[in-house]
């Protein structure tokens, strides 16, 4: 297989840069951008003629080039966040000649209303999505973050619940209080480029996620099963990477810091003519805070991009990734407390060999319609297992894609925004379990052996009305979802096998709206409905379950309405949302040996704050809040009616602030506080919550970058994960109570440097 995987990397390759682009009746436009007051070059502005689909990004000289332009007269505009953008509507191009066009911008406060968002599948600024939306910029990445996770990258947007347990690539992540597992990260569809890396069993693994070259991150909060199906019933996450320029760049970062963190990445990428390319590699290593908490990884990709003008855009990305964690096992409530540094366990921890294949066909029918064609393959070998008693294999393998279509059409005085797909991916799980000895590692017999199939097939519509002269935005949306399952139990014979095979549909529906009654105030809302099918081991495989192939998904349905905007001239954005969450067929266990019902309800009711403040580009802060009340209203088991769901605190809080020195000095902090919550849902044992503080100081002198970074300054002793639950004794034939914690690491540095080029 891994020959079939090189030659088709290798074809794409040659096809890609083999393929050139030449035209008889073309120009060439080209120029230089700077900022209109300094007369400083500006760097990442894009340049392009929109009805053509050209264009160009200045480089860190504030040079830009547009290729293959049709002889005529177009219209140009620029843009860079922060500045006003430039129109420029006659600009005259020649055959076989360059035109010079140089750009001069005026600095404004950003107008955040005006950021484009991708992640909705129709490109569309925020003034008109009817959902909550975040966007995250590489400037504020790099200001507060390591670039060690995508959770660390979202402190500053509210309703967001991360359980960091090694401090590594991975970690979990939960939008509302939904979907948070021992170990993974569920309920949230997440994206890079636009295509999901969530399997369609409904799994994100972080480590396959590049943050290194992670150029901004788009977050849209709600059920997305109406555009993407399953699997994002409160929300997605979109990471957009970085996009190769014209000529020949580069990029390395290194980094040090305690318990022996190290990080390296680095990249080549440009381009001539309509032909662009990106190579990346990066290592991660950590020691751990805690005994036997070693990670290290190491990745490599690569994206090839060739432009083929009126014929279209064609994008292959091909990424690697290998790690290899340990788990020190958790702490109970003493060696927490205590800030022990012992490992509970002596054999837990895995290797993940991850790695995906993408390519995308993007073509252009004039202003107003294009088509996007999308194929993946991707794989993911782990070894190893989370429990000293107990060793596995599991191979997982998906391929997949999508084919859409976009119109935009006018009626009358509305002009209409309407995008029609379908989607199909198909995920095979082979695993293989083997017994291990507690003491010695070793590993004994097999115990369990099976092969899941995943199929799942969607095809969806959206509309988007815009009315009175755009101020009011109608989203009307359906997708409808076919999911097959196919379950060979490969260990047990006879009556005891539990081989099956069963499927499912849905409808997913979605209205909303966005309503602009003032140019800097935005009123949306949403009523949406998303769906979690049941996964293959509620249905047919564990062990101790009996088998129950007829359950049902579980439904969300969100009721949701907000407001957004700026104020004091753009100074300010701010967004404010209300939402009820109600969970109706929630997937419970019920009695022994445990059978999965469908029968429990909760209600997440709550609200959320965003604050972002930007005064000159040189003094910036957010602040983000959340309140949270998410409880049992339906359950088999009685007691929990009315109870809080476990990890699900009332209250968070984070807010950071950055100021910049002209000289290239600037200086940012931030506090993050959780509150208290439940770590059972019988609302027995509750963990404090914490507050904590870090520092960044960062430097940048023409083409090089340093930063010191010290996190949890005021070395709090804090769980990054803390969990409560029951087990049966055999010895005292008891039921008791046990409190586990994951330590979060004390204070602790992080030293920087890079070089672009």
């Amino acid at each position: 297989m891994k020959k079939i995987y090189f030659q088709l990397f290798f074809l794409v390759l040659f096809t890609l840069t083999g393929m050139t682009v030449s035209g008889q009746n073309t120009g060439m436009i080209k120029g230089t951008v700077t900022d209109a007051n300094t007369g400083k070059p500006l760097a990442r502005v894009e340049v392009y003629i929109h009805h053509l689909k050209l264009g160009g990004v200045s480089d860190s000289k504030g040079h830009y080039v547009i290729k293959n332009v049709p002889a005529g007269r177009h219209a140009v505009e620029a843009k860079l966040l922060g500045y006003f953008p430039k129109h420029f509507e006659d600009v005259k191009v020649k055959a076989g000649e360059v035109t010079t066009l140089n750009i001069k911008m005026e600095m404004t406060s950003i107008t955040f209303d005006e950021v484009e968002i991708s992640a909705t599948k129709i490109p569309q600024t925020v003034r008109t999505v009817s959902s909550p939306v975040y966007v995250i910029d590489k400037k504020s990445i790099d200001l507060t973050t390591e670039r060690r996770n995508v959770g660390e990258a979202m402190l500053s947007i509210p309703g967001v619940f991360t359980e960091d347990r090694r401090h590594g690539e991975s970690n979990v992540i939960s939008f509302r209080g939904v979907g948070l597992h021992t170990y993974i990260t569920r309920g949230i569809l997440v994206l890079v480029d636009g295509v999901p890396i969530t399997e369609a069993s409904g799994r994100t693994l972080f480590e396959g996620v590049d943050m290194d070259h992670a150029e901004k991150i788009e977050v849209l909060k709600g059920p997305v099963s109406a555009l993407y199906g399953p699997n994002g019933i409160t929300g997605v996450i979109n990471i957009i990477e970085k996009s190769p320029e014209e000529g020949f760049h580069g990029d390395i970062n290194g980094s040090y810091g305690s318990y022996n963190f190290q990080k390296f990445s680095g990249d080549v990428n440009g381009g001539k003519g309509n032909f662009r390319y990106l190579a990346k590699a990066g290592y991660y290593h950590t020691d751990g805070y805690q005994d036997r908490t070693e990670y290290t990884s190491g990745r490599a990709g690569i994206k090839l991009i060739q432009d083929f003008g009126k014929m279209g855009k064609l994008q292959f990305t091909g990424d690697y990734t290998k790690d290899t964690s340990q788990s020190g096992g958790p702490l109970d409530s003493i060696q927490f407390v205590e800030r022990s540094r012992v490992a509970t366990r002596k054999f837990t921890g895995w290797t993940n060999e991850i790695y995906r294949f993408n390519l995308h066909y993007d073509k252009q029918f004039g202003e107003k319609s294009d088509l996007f064609v999308n194929s993946y393959f991707s794989g993911r070998n782990t070894t190893g297992h989370y429990l000293d008693t107990k060793w596995g294999e599991d191979n997982v393998r998906m391929y997949g894609g999508e084919v859409r279509y976009k119109l935009v059409s006018k009626i009358s005085s509305a002009k209409n925004y309407f995008v029609v797909g379908t989607s199909f991916d198909r995920q095979t799980d082979d695993n293989h379990t083997y017994s291990r000895d507690g003491e010695t590692g070793v590993i004994g017999s097999l115990i369990w052996a099976g092969k899941s199939t995943y199929d799942m097939l969607g095809i969806y519509a959206e509309d988007r009305v815009s009315l009175f002269q755009e101020r009011l935005d109608l989203t009307f949306g359906l997708r409808f979802d076919y999911i097959g399952y196919d379950w060979e139990d490969n260990f047990h014979t006879g009556d005891d096998n539990t081989s099956g095979t069963s499927s499912l549909t849905n409808f997913s529906p979605k209205f909303g709206f966005a309503y602009n009654p003032l140019e800097n105030l935005t009123v949306f809302g949403n009523i949406s409905r998303g769906f979690n099918p049941p996964q293959i081991s509620q249905l047919f495989t564990s062990t101790y379950v009996i088998p129950n192939p007829d359950l049902k998904p579980e439904y969300l349905t969100n009721y949701e309405i907000g407001v957004r905007g700026n104020l004091w001239k753009n100074a300010i954005h701010y967004q404010v949302s209300v939402f009820r969450m109600d969970f109706t067929d929630q997937i419970v266990s019920d009695g022994y040996p445990a059978t999965y019902i469908n029968i429990g309800n909760t209600r997440h009711d709550g609200v959320e704050v965003s604050l972002r403040y930007h005064y000159k580009r040189k003094f910036t802060a957010f602040l983000a809040y959340s309140y949270l009340n998410a409880t049992f209203i339906d359950n088999p088991d009685t007691t929990l009616i009315g109870n809080q769901l476990r990890k699900t605190p009332h209250n968070m809080f984070s807010a950071g602030a950055t100021y910049a020195f002209d000289f290239g000095l600037s200086f940012t902090v931030d506090y993050q506080f959780i509150d208290a919550y439940y770590m059972d849902n019988y609302d027995h044992f509750k963990y404090p919550g914490h507050s904590l503080v870090n520092a960044k100081v960062n430097y940048r002198y023409k083409k090089f970058t340093a930063s010191l970074a010290v996190n949890n300054i005021f070395d709090v002793n804090y769980a990054t994960w803390a969990y409560a639950g029951k087990r049966y004794d055999y010895v005292t034939h008891q039921t008791v109570w046990y409190q586990y914690y994951s330590p979060g690491w004390p204070v602790n540095y992080v030293l920087s440097v890079g070089y672009h080029f």
